[in-house]
């Protein structure tokens, strides 16, 4: 069985000899420090360097997937934020927001998602990186940690009770285009389209509000993604008690959870598959024995896909991230 064979079966429900071991790209990015020592250009910005850092992930690490972009800020980027570009030691960050009105940059801005600089990038990496045996993931950026890119997370929260009409016209502008973006990865070779969307949480949202603003958004985008019969995976940050129930209604093939989440619990509660959720401190900082510890209890919980809780701090040493993907692939 293939790498891209085993994902694909446990996203359709299907059996397999053990779990995958994955790092989607995106938000919960491999490419540490130590995977780019010897990528002489910016794998956030360079197409060789992005294919050759996707690749390297992969091979270094052990993670059974290539994912690109590996950053959260691609989509937000066209409408206006102002971004570093991040290098071998941090990751791309917004470090200005569009202080315009949500009306002027719906009106201004436009995306296609084959010119915006590093969605285009995105796309050709996943051109490629398209083979026959590893599957390649697409990253989306969810509409809600999109628009808490573009302008500041605060008023866009407020929003949500102050002018709820406003913020999800706002919502829908970026799904739209983020959709496109999902559409053209596919047609480029993405495997699995994977959403992060971390401001989307039931903390910060609550759930009246995850129901209103985010499930129906997310609803159309894996609906539109399953037309090409593409398995789509969801990650949310934080404690999601509150959310997985409207989880279900979504349609979609996995979820990631954070490591607060309790996995027994979420699969009592899922009818989907589940992806997760070993503490990413943990991996940061942490003993091997303790890594395997956590990986079996992780498999033990019912786990479908085994993957880092959240994004992996870029010190991570690959070492600590080779215990995980060697003890899962020890379990054939």
């Amino acid at each position: 069985m293939t790498e891209k064979e085993r994902l694909l079966k446990v996203l359709k429900g299907e059996a397999v000899d053990r779990p995958p071991v994955i790092c989607p790209g995106g938000m919960m990015n491999a490419s540490v420090t130590e995977v780019l020592a010897d990528i002489q250009e910016n794998h956030n910005i360079n197409l060789d360097a992005m294919v050759e850092a996707a690749r390297a992930v992969h091979e270094i690490t052990g993670f059974e997937n290539y994912g690109v972009p590996f950053d959260m800020t691609v989509e937000s980027e066209p409408l206006g934020a102002k971004i570093d570009l991040g290098d071998k030691l941090v990751e791309p960050r917004v470090t200005k927001y569009n202080h315009h009105s949500i009306e002027d940059i719906i009106q201004n801005y436009k995306v296609n998602p084959r010119d915006a600089h590093r969605m285009g990038i995105t796309i050709q990496a996943i051109e490629k990186l398209r083979n026959d045996e590893i599957p390649v993931i697409g990253n989306i950026t969810g509409h809600i940690s999109t628009a808490t890119s573009v302008i500041d997370p605060l008023t866009a929260l407020k929003m949500l009770k102050k002018d709820p009409d406003n913020i999800y016209r706002f919502f829908q502008f970026i799904h739209d285009y983020s959709k496109e973006y999902a559409v053209e990865m596919i047609r480029a070779g993405a495997d699995v389209i994977a959403i992060s969307d971390p401001t989307a949480t039931g903390e910060i949202l609550g759930a009246k509000n995850f129901e209103k603003f985010a499930i129906p958004f997310y609803k159309d985008m894996i609906a539109t993604i399953h037309q090409f019969d593409i398995p789509v995976i969801i990650h949310i940050c934080g404690n999601a008690n509150n959310i997985i129930d409207s989880l279900n209604g979504a349609g979609v093939d996995a979820v990631s959870f954070d490591s607060i989440v309790n996995m027994r619990f979420a699969k009592s509660k899922l009818a989907t598959r589940l992806m997760g959720n070993i503490n990413t401190q943990l991996l940061h900082t942490g003993e091997q024995g303790k890594i395997e510890s956590i990986t079996q209890n992780c498999i033990d919980s019912g786990v479908d896909i085994v993957s880092p809780a959240c994004g992996l701090s870029m010190a991570t040493p690959v070492g600590n991230l080779r215990t995980m993907t060697d003890f899962v692939k020890r379990g054939i």
